[in-house]
């Protein structure tokens, strides 16, 4: 009457569906962000304070937002870079200017994010690998100083109370 073979195909298509469904709902949901972060991108790639280099990372980082490859690919960069060594290369001259350096960071960030905001699968893959490419790294400090300055950079003067155990 009812058929293991039905039962099993009905349920990878009724997955298949979901899937489809929540992605839909997640790139829809996230897509003024990812406008904002490509026309952010767009701007800095024309401004001249920025070095050649990284406006053409931007406007390449910016072009990927929309890709259906791209989740898999930032989620296996993150992979990779989880066991590399930190190399300078990443922290290369973006300008001379520290708050177009700062802003260029802020958007490197956005657009990763804009990328791999497109698959829930890989967003849901992506958090693990970060957590265990912290622990890896011994980067939690590092991380907390980061948000230390980034709470500095977005109420100036209102001290984060941070501070470096001693």
């Amino acid at each position: 009457m009812t058929d293991p073979v039905l039962i099993k195909i009905a349920t990878v298509i009724g997955v298949i569906f979901a899937y489809g469904l929540l992605r839909w709902r997640l790139m829809t949901a996230t897509h003024e962000f990812r406008v904002h972060a490509g026309c952010a991108a767009d701007r800095l790639a024309e401004d001249p304070r920025v070095s050649p280099g990284v406006q053409a990372r931007l406007t390449r980082l910016a072009d990927m937002a929309y890709g259906s490859f791209t989740p898999w690919l930032v989620l296996l960069a993150f992979i990779v870079a989880m066991f590399l060594p930190l190399r300078n290369r990443c922290f290369a001259e973006v300008s001379d200017n520290a708050e177009v350096a700062d802003e260029v960071a802020l958007l490197k960030l956005k657009l990763v994010i804009a990328s791999i905001a497109t698959s829930p699968l890989a967003c849901a893959l992506a958090l693990p690998v970060l957590a265990i490419g912290l622990l890896l790294r011994g980067s939690v400090e590092a991380l907390a100083s980061c948000m230390a300055a980034a709470g500095d950079r977005f109420f100036p003067g209102s001290g984060t109370g941070y501070s470096r155990p001693a």
